[in-house]
């Protein structure tokens, strides 16, 4: 993928982005035991959402942390190459899902959201947009550190900005953890919706 087909993300898009991720990541910390998602799982919904997105610097990362997790080199390229044909039957579904919310720029589409809470339960299909969550946010700033060092090295692409490629890398590094603090409080109350669930 070229860098003209990368997704270009924008400041102001990206700051719901961050809250959203935050929110994800404390979810995913209070029912990490509880929300019936394994590492392979996590991965492959990171890989999707990342070829979706076209970060360079992600899909080097979860190619490594895939590759730890047991999945084979040839279901990694797959899913960087947009195939699915290598899903588990189980996973398939989250996976679709992960790739139709990067395609669709975070917009979800409740039907198919209905779906993956009636496939899995309401804890696991928390659990995959949590984890979507995330590695959008990470894509954000991962694509905006390339397009940053592109820049510097005299080679912009075209339709993106340096306050873009400084502020979402920076906005990110300062709101989430901020983001984080202020989401704590609310925790006590976020996890008693999910309590009586059972798996």
């Amino acid at each position: 993928m070229s860098f003209k087909e990368k997704r270009k993300f924008r400041l102001f898009e990206h700051l719901p982005i961050i809250v959203r991720a935050a929110r994800s990541f404390l979810y995913l910390r209070l029912f990490k035991k509880k929300n019936g998602m394994n590492f392979k799982f996590k991965e492959r919904i990171m890989l999707a959402v990342t070829e979706v997105n076209g970060c360079q610097m992600c899909s080097y990362v979860h190619t490594k942390l895939a590759l730890s997790a047991g999945l084979s080199m040839d279901d990694i390229q797959e899913l960087l190459s947009g195939e699915l044909v290598g899903v588990p039957k189980e996973e398939s579904l989250g996976v679709l899902f992960a790739k139709d919310y990067a395609f669709n720029k975070e917009k979800i589409d409740a039907d198919f959201y209905q779906k993956l809470v009636d496939t899995y339960d309401i804890r696991k299909a928390r659990a995959i947009l949590g984890v979507v969550e995330m590695i959008t946010m990470t894509n954000a700033m991962g694509l905006g550190l390339g397009y940053l060092k592109r820049t510097l090295s005299f080679k912009h692409v075209k339709g993106s900005n340096i306050l873009n490629e400084v502020l979402i890398p920076l906005s990110t590094m300062v709101l989430f953890p901020l983001s984080l603090l202020l989401f704590l409080p609310y925790i006590p109350f976020y996890s008693a919706r999910f309590k009586n669930i059972k798996k």
